[in-house]
């Protein structure tokens, strides 16, 4: 249990229908045998595959890497806390940064009432951007965003809800996609594969 720690990041996977579904969380309390978990406030749309005995994946990102496993929900979200059994014999360590990420080469706009101010992006995924900025932002603070992507793969528009803070590095900030309409989100989704596919091949040429 010494990977798992009060206050770590983890996603929650799940099947919903032909897509797969990954919520953002974190660690509330460690037990020998079950975490709990602290679920953003958008979990209720996903409430029917977070009912007790429900079988779910986790993973939980350390510094050495992603920890995986299997799980079981033990208490519903509905209740005073939201917790999970674990299975350590389905315990997987991958080390690295298993989440989709691409380096800071996008441009981010966000338009704050009538001002529009460009930063630079430190990573993306399908779920969760994050840039460093001058400018202060506030927890869950929202705003409009242009997302100016490299080479010919277009602009995806969308609203941006501040989901972290950075304890350390103040300006840094981790934002949620609160809204992006489908087509937006099937050009951001192309653009990951396609990014991660890239990747994938420089290592087998390695």
């Amino acid at each position: 249990m010494d990977l798992l720690q009060q206050g770590q990041k983890l996603g929650i996977c799940f099947q919903k229908e032909e897509k797969l579904v990954e919520i953002y969380c974190t660690i509330s309390k460690v037990f020998d045998d079950r975490i709990n978990i602290e679920l953003p406030q958008y979990f209720m749309r996903y409430i029917e595959y977070l009912e007790v005995g429900k079988r779910l994946t986790l993973k939980v990102f350390s510094k050495l890497g992603t920890i995986d496993f299997n799980g079981v929900i033990i208490t519903s979200p509905l209740e005073d806390d939201f917790s999970v059994e674990l299975d350590y014999n389905a315990m997987k360590l991958t080390p690295g940064e298993e989440i989709p990420t691409i380096e800071a080469f996008e441009r981010l706009n966000i338009k704050v009432g009538n001002e529009t101010i460009s930063v630079k992006t430190i990573k993306i995924s399908t779920e969760t951007l994050c840039f460093y900025s001058d400018k202060q932002f506030k927890q869950d603070e929202s705003f409009n965003c242009e997302l100016i992507l490299p080479k010919d793969y277009g602009t995806i528009s969308f609203r941006a809800t501040v989901i972290d803070v950075d304890d350390v590095y103040q300006n840094e900030y981790t934002v949620s996609y609160s809204y992006m309409n489908e087509y937006d989100r099937q050009s951001l989704l192309y653009y990951m594969y396609l990014y991660t596919n890239n990747i994938n091949q420089n290592q087998d040429q390695i």
